[in-house]
């Protein structure tokens, strides 16, 4: 069973994309064990994440020896070559990891890994690729989470036609599916940047006012249609 509360969570390969996880994992106060093969990459976390092991993870002998079988998750973040995600995969599901993360570089390559049992498959490269297509594409809109299911978190600039309206009053929620997770409301500031604050979340009797920010659960193609009411 996984510890829901917190996680013991291995991230194997220190690229970028692995460093950067890890650093955010430790900064949120996580149990994160760094494992990459080359102590170059482990010096540069030193201080920052307690544990840190070098050595080769396409071993099965050693990937049980240091716990890595026994973690609640395990994010293989290697990107360079294929073979060895593919390798570690298979070891860790096979020894009962539950969550197993994985990352891969096309279609194919993700086939193969959903086959092994990777629970989830990650396009690093194409995600970020994503989200600045669409905040590129939709001005003031910016993709925050994906959920899964097509299901994504999003922030957008509040439609003029939403201006002074209560949620009640747009019902958003029977009309497209989509929910309102916050409001975030521009500060008073005499520098003439922009400051939001979250207004917390809101009720039936919330009223949308002229500036304000949207951030709004629900599939893409819905939160779509609410950029297009203004």
């Amino acid at each position: 069973m996984i510890n829901e509360s917190n996680p013991r969570i291995a991230v194997i390969g220190l690229g970028v994309f692995g460093m950067s996880l890890v650093k955010s994992l430790a900064e949120d106060g996580a149990d994160v064990i760094a494992v990459d093969n080359n102590m170059n990459h482990l010096d540069e976390i030193k201080g920052i994440v307690e544990h840190t092991i070098c050595f080769d993870a396409t071993d099965a002998n050693q990937l049980k020896s240091h716990g890595i079988t026994d973690v609640d998750i395990a994010v293989i973040a290697i990107g360079e070559h294929f073979e060895p995600v593919v390798l570690i995969s298979m070891e860790l599901v096979k020894a009962g990891v539950k969550r197993v993360y994985a990352r891969t570089n096309s279609n194919t390559q993700q086939e193969i890994l959903e086959k092994i049992g990777v629970n989830e498959v990650i396009h690093p490269e194409r995600q970020v690729a994503e989200r600045m297509g669409i905040s590129l594409h939709r001005r003031g809109m910016k993709d925050l989470l994906e959920l899964g299911d097509d299901l994504s978190v999003l922030e957008i600039d509040a439609p003029g036609s939403m201006i002074d309206q209560t949620l009640s009053e747009l019902n958003l929620r029977k009309r497209y599916g989509i929910n309102i997770l916050t409001i975030k409301r521009q500060k008073g500031d005499d520098s003439g940047e922009k400051e939001f604050h979250s207004v917390g979340i809101p009720d039936a009797d919330s009223k949308i006012k002229s500036g304000d920010r949207l951030v709004l659960m629900g599939h893409k193609n819905d939160c779509e249609k609410i950029i297009d009411m203004d």
